[in-house]
């Protein structure tokens, strides 16, 4: 498989890792399967928040954008946050800390309920999850990709490790607008405790989550034992 991103300054000389599968099941939780890793992707070195702490963890999350959209716009509204766009849907996405630029198509569920993943000749793009708000919009955007292809080369989103509170993620929409985002926060998280709430719960205003996977590399399963989430306020658009 072949890979159409570069990769950040920040992790040049990283080893590689190989072929993996990005599922998101139950609306909250994303395995990794690859035969085996030769080196894992960058990790941050510690959660660490700009703007507080966030909410418990909990074991249920909206499963389509109208639901996120509605919970989210109960939640009292903030003036450290950028007044909310209307809905359009995501075109391409910038990630300029880590050489990050691609386009964006939309992802729904499978009859099983999981998350269906970038394929084919969209394999190594950005996928927006569609149950959840347009960039822009109030609420939780959930944007998500892989780590790896199967071309033993790194895809989209190898170096999302590697982003920090501060950097900037901007995202096209179809309506011409910008939405750009500032990260607040970028967490690992193990995959059996993923933090559902602080995902998809409602938000003040308009938010991004970015995921991949990453952490350690369990061989007997086939997967990474940890998700890598960027979360981003709006601050323009």
């Amino acid at each position: 498989m072949r890979s159409t991103h570069a990769h950040t300054t920040r992790g040049r000389n990283r080893l590689v890792a190989v072929s993996v599968g990005l599922l998101l099941a139950g609306g909250g939780t994303i395995g990794w399967a690859a035969t085996h890793q030769v080196g894992p992707p960058p990790a941050p070195p510690a959660t660490t928040t700009a703007k507080g702490a966030t909410p418990s963890p909990s074991p249920s999350a909206p499963t389509d954008r109208e639901a996120a959209s509605e919970e989210a716009r109960e939640a009292p509204p903030s003036p450290d946050v950028a007044e909310a766009m209307s809905a359009s849907e995501p075109a391409a996405v910038r990630i300029p800390a880590i050489d990050v630029s691609s386009p964006i198509h939309g992802l729904g569920l499978d009859a099983q309920g999981q998350l269906k993943v970038p394929s084919g000749e969209r394999y190594d793009e950005v996928a927006w999850y569609d149950g959840s708000p347009t960039p822009g919009e109030v609420g939780p955007a959930v944007l998500e990709g892989h780590v790896t292809g199967s071309g033993h080369d790194p895809s989209v989103f190898f170096e999302l490790g590697d982003v920090r509170a501060g950097d900037v993620v901007e995202v096209d929409r179809a309506d011409g607008t910008t939405a750009t985002f500032e990260v607040t926060e970028v967490k690992k998280s193990p995959k059996d405790d993923f933090p559902r709430i602080d995902v998809y719960g409602a938000t003040r205003g308009p938010e991004l989550r970015v995921i991949t996977c990453g952490g350690t590399y369990d061989e007997d399963a086939r997967r990474h034992l940890d998700n890598i989430i960027v979360f981003a306020e709006l601050v323009e658009g």
